[in-house]
């Protein structure tokens, strides 16, 4: 799996160590999962270093390489092995960087197993590691309220699968899907799509879960699989707010100021008719005939997290 150049400068280097996990306080008891947390930490600060001295983005990229090793040995070691029908059985380790220049570098740590189409995908890590990583992202000062809620309370929401497994797309959740945990487990699991051009009037794609037991948290997407007709009377309600939208923005246009007022309007009137074609599919969604399959193959994937 190729991963776009997504280099963006952080703000400030504290960001990044906080990100890594370097400036939280260390482990009470030591053990192979806090081995690896202090093992990462380290690297990046390493590669930080390097790069407060001049380094060059190809500098840095060669230090952290040995590093990103290093950390991977551990990990393989620390999950152990596992497999998910339809991936590659050499999954990807993630984080693919140390250099704080790039958003990869925090990228949670685990190892990614994705189908050769790239829909189907699940990541795995052990469940201290992640929790670490989630910590780490609460305190950046632009973290999403819902990533502050600790992992079983933002494990079923829109900025935590965005965060996972997100890449260059955002997660809209259409809504929950009934699924039964087992006894030692949490589970969650959700119907949405990951979209670049945020809510319109696309019927949900894709089918997300989560899994924390065992001692490792498995989070994960596939494709619904399902033919969604279009509903009338929510379609309706999106084009008329779509209509709207364009109306101001023609009007805006004219204007040639781009503080004009009606600029922000139009995308608040786009963005509430999504809203509104959501809410109007999701109380639809019970009675359609795709919704049982939907829950059964939420089923399928929450079972397959679970290795057995």
């Amino acid at each position: 799996m190729t991963r776009p150049d997504r280099r963006r400068p952080l703000l400030r280097l504290a960001s990044a160590l906080l990100t890594a996990g370097l400036l939280t306080g260390g482990p009470a008891h030591a053990g192979p999962a806090e081995d690896y947390i202090a093992a990462h930490a380290k690297a990046l600060a390493d590669v930080a270093a390097a790069a407060k001295a001049g380094k060059s983005d190809g500098e840095l990229d060669a230090l952290g390489a040995p590093l990103l090793k290093d950390l991977e040995k551990r990990m393989v070691a620390l999950i152990g092995p596992i497999a998910f029908k339809g991936t590659q059985k050499k999954p990807i380790f993630m984080p693919s960087s140390l250099n704080a220049e790039y958003l990869e570098s925090k990228e949670p740590d685990g190892l990614l197993f994705s189908g050769t189409n790239l829909t189907t995908r699940y990541f795995v890590s052990p469940e201290p590691v992640f929790t670490d990583w989630l910590a780490a992202r609460a305190k950046e000062e632009d973290a999403d309220p819902a990533l502050r809620l600790g992992l079983k309370g933002a494990m079923g929401t829109e900025p935590f699968y965005f965060a996972v497994l997100g890449a260059d797309a955002a997660f809209i959740k259409y809504m929950d899907l009934p699924v039964t945990a087992g006894e030692g487990e949490s589970v969650t699991a959700a119907l949405g799509l990951f979209t670049q051009s945020g809510q319109q009037n696309d019927p949900p794609s894709s089918i997300v879960f989560t899994r924390i037991g065992d001692g490792r948290v498995v989070v994960g997407t596939a494709d619904l699989k399902a033919t969604i007709k279009p509903l009338p009377a929510c379609e309706k309600i999106w084009k008329e707010a779509n209509a709207k939208a364009t109306r101001l923005e023609d009007a805006a246009g004219k204007t040639r100021n781009d503080e004009d007022p009606r600029w922000k309007e139009a995308e608040q009137v786009r963005e509430a008719g999504g809203d509104a074609f959501r809410a109007c599919f999701v109380k639809a969604a019970l009675s359609l005939p795709f919704f049982p399959g939907a829950v059964k193959r939420a089923e399928e994937l929450v079972q397959a997290a679970r290795g057995k």
